[in-house]
């Protein structure tokens, strides 16, 4: 076979790559110089045609109202018949959690539901304002708890109504959620609670409060902290922003125990009320945008729960590496931008990459199986290489270098020669996969045959009207507007995993971690991947600065920034961007460009400082693994994700029987499910966490052994 010339870069390539990387800029905090204490909601930059993927900033919540005495417990004979009888309690609770909410302005809402959401929990949101509790909400016509965790937004579920704070739930109320607590041995957790007595004694007094900004306050884990919050390290510090915050201290005497601490005051407690119910709270205000909510959500969830709730939460770090053997645009200081000869990976910075990604392995335990995927277009492959190493190579030993690393990477199809396949015909789509694995194969590169990244995601539905436009803005189509040839030859060829761009709205899926089952061609799911705003086609920190600040500086194209960004606050910035991304338990890969391979000097290159930020970062947090798949495994996953959240959708239910030791599980539809906390063949342990994927047929019960958290 004799490779076809590969397809030249052209213009839209780098109006795609600016367009992708100006999505990404507002998903941290806004900058303390560009903000007040108290901001309002700011949008992220927006280009036609692209969906925000970036995380806004959000106002923070009010301090909780004053407000003296306590609700009284009644005991059970004091409570109505028909109160007491559903507060009786049985052996049985759904996994399912109660989100205890004031009205739709409740900051807490969002708050848990990201989490929840995330991990693929089941629950459902109670507002007080205008919803009652009573005993039909809690237990089941069979006697079975509805919830195995009560989860408050606010301790005190007061709101503000005609300039006066009420109550969300009455006496009654209160009395009837403790009953069900205590006698279902069910746990609470309230997000932000201050010191005092009303409507029950925390133990927590006040040793003051205040207002923080960008300026971190910072928070320590206790003993007991760091059982509760153990996927974090036991020394972590976490910082605290943008946030309302009642420094406090344990009453004397009190049944309780500090989490959460700033120095010598609490910021969090797990306690035990007057009539035996367990509790937990954090004395200071989060929201769904903050990295403290994605450190510290999950473990109060988790806590309180015991461990037994649908889906999980994991960490992983995915990061691509596109174009090998191919030539990038290259972009230089001053602006221009050199499209011929271009960029190409020499012999040495291949070695590099390798030796960067042994040394982060070492430098960086947690990410011990960290291994770069890397995309290849093989019209440039030497077939007469041979298969030595050279350190020092340049561009004409690259293929007998890569023969000789071929199993230190993971390899991706990307095509052979990198055409656009929005228009292309079957035939050619089809010879473009086909010839690429064999000739990646030719050379012993192994690349799954069921994984397909397409040219700049083409060929799936994101395009511009006129193919011949080389400069205009693409229009996001759907995934009904994709190639229909490129949709049977990926099919014909066995492939299953379509790579999609985040950065298009209709390549994002409806759920973390979940492919998207392609509207005209169900063997096929769009997995989607991260653009990062380490541009595709520079090479050193002067070219990426530039770029950066041409873009994102006081003038640049969408300014952002209140002066322009040294090269490490650029690198610090984003790669705080990639910790969210992972922090949130997202697998979805990051891509890079060759052109981020470049050793700029002492072996450095633009890709390995920012994967080197993003594990040192991960590494000052967390104790348990991060995460590295292959994309076959990567894509198997986001299946198994979309079933699991096609059975929640279809009412699939799970029941905790505390006295059997026993978790059963059903659904109308037949699937998988996720379940945590329970212990059998085939169960996978990620930290002290427990997942099984549980396989169910409709309207047939599986039980299982359950392995409750203390």
């Amino acid at each position: 076979m004799t490779p076809a010339l590969r397809t030249p870069r052209r213009p839209l390539r780098t109006l795609l790559a600016a367009l992708c990387a100006g999505l990404l800029v507002a998903a941290l905090p806004t900058p303390a110089a560009a903000q007040p204490a108290a901001p309002p909601r700011k949008a992220a930059p927006h280009v036609p045609g692209f969906g925000e993927v970036a995380r806004p900033p959000a106002s923070r919540p009010a301090p909780l109202p004053r407000r003296s005495g306590k609700v009284a417990v009644q005991a059970a004979s004091t409570l109505s018949a028909r109160t007491a009888a559903a507060a009786a309690g049985t052996d049985r609770v759904a996994l399912r959690a109660l989100v205890v909410a004031t009205n739709a302005d409740d900051f807490g809402v969002p708050t848990w539901k990201t989490t929840l959401d995330r991990v693929g929990a089941a629950y459902d949101v109670l507002y007080s304002a205008d919803t009652a509790v009573t005993a039909d909400t809690l237990v089941r016509a069979d006697g079975t708890g509805r919830y195995n965790a009560i989860l408050l937004t606010n301790s005190m579920l007061l709101y503000s109504s005609g300039g006066a704070y009420l109550n969300g739930l009455d006496s009654t109320e209160w009395n009837l959620l403790w009953a069900y607590e205590r006698n279902f041995g069910v746990r609470q957790a309230a997000l932000y609670t201050s010191y005092g007595t009303w409507p029950e004694d925390y133990c927590l007094r006040s040793a003051g409060e205040t207002s923080v900004g960008d300026t971190p306050l910072n928070l320590n884990l206790s003993a007991a902290g760091a059982g509760v919050f153990d996927y974090l390290r036991s020394d972590v510090t976490v910082p605290v922003t943008q946030s309302y915050v009642y420094r406090t201290s344990i009453a004397t005497g009190c049944a309780a125990d500090a989490i959460a601490t700033s120095g010598s005051d609490v910021l969090g407690v797990r306690s035990t009320s007057t009539d035996g119910r367990e509790r937990i709270a954090l004395t200071f205000t989060s929201n769904q945008y903050l990295l403290q909510s994605d450190l510290l959500v999950y473990g109060l969830f988790r806590w309180t729960s015991k461990g037994l709730f649908l889906g999980e939460q994991r960490h992983h770090l995915n990061v691509d590496v596109d174009d090998w053997f191919n030539t990038a645009d290259h972009y230089y200081p001053d602006g221009h931008i050199e499209y011929t000869p271009g960029y190409q990976v020499s012999a040495h910075e291949a070695v590099n990459l390798d030796t960067q990604q042994s040394a982060l392995r070492t430098n960086y335990p947690l990410a011990a199986g960290f291994t770069y995927n890397v995309a290849f277009n093989g019209a440039d492959i030497d077939p007469f290489a041979g298969n030595t190493c050279s350190p020092d190579g340049g561009i004409a030993e690259l293929t007998a270098t890569t023969k000789c690393l071929a199993g230190d990477f993971r390899w991706i199809n990307h095509t052979l020669n990198h055409p656009e396949l929005n228009q292309t015909d079957y035939a050619t789509t089809y010879a473009e996969i086909l010839d690429n694995r064999n000739a990646g194969a030719a050379i012993g590169l192994t690349a799954p045959d069921d994984v397909l990244k397409t040219p700049e995601y083409s060929g799936l539905g994101v395009y511009t009207v006129d193919p011949n436009d080389d400069t205009g803005v693409p229009v996001d189509h759907g995934l009904a507007g994709s190639n229909p040839n490129l949709l049977q030859a990926a099919k014909d060829l066995g492939v299953k995993y379509l790579h999609g761009n985040m950065s298009f709205a209709s390549h994002q899926p409806a759920h973390l971690n979940a492919g998207i089952v392609h509207p005209l061609e169900p063997s096929l799911s769009v997995v989607p991947d991260w653009p990062t705003n380490i541009a595709y086609f520079v090479t050193t920190p002067e070219e990426e600065t530039a770029f950066y600040n041409s873009f994102y500086g006081p003038g640049g194209r969408f300014p952002y920034w209140p002066t322009n960004r040294t090269y490490a606050q650029i690198v610090d910035y984003e790669a705080g961007i990639g910790l969210q991304h992972v922090a949130a338990g997202g697998l979805n890969t990051h891509t890079f460009h060759i052109a981020n391979v470049h050793d700029y000097g002492s072996g450095q290159s633009l890709l390995n400082d920012w994967v080197t930020a993003v594990a040192a970062k991960y590494s000052a947090y967390y104790s348990v693994p991060l995460l590295n798949w292959n994309w076959s495994q990567i894509g198997a996953y986001t299946s198994v994700r979309t079933a699991h959240f096609a059975q929640l959708a279809a009412g699939a239910d799970a029941v905790y029987d505390r006295v059997a030791g026993t978790v059963t599980l059903s659904s109308p539809l037949s699937g998988t499910l996720q379940a945590g906390g329970v212990q059998t063949t085939g169960t996978t342990t990620y930290g002290s966490d427990r997942t099984t994927e549980v396989t169910l047929t409709a309207g047939t019960a599986v039980t299982l052994p359950a392995a409750p958290r203390a």
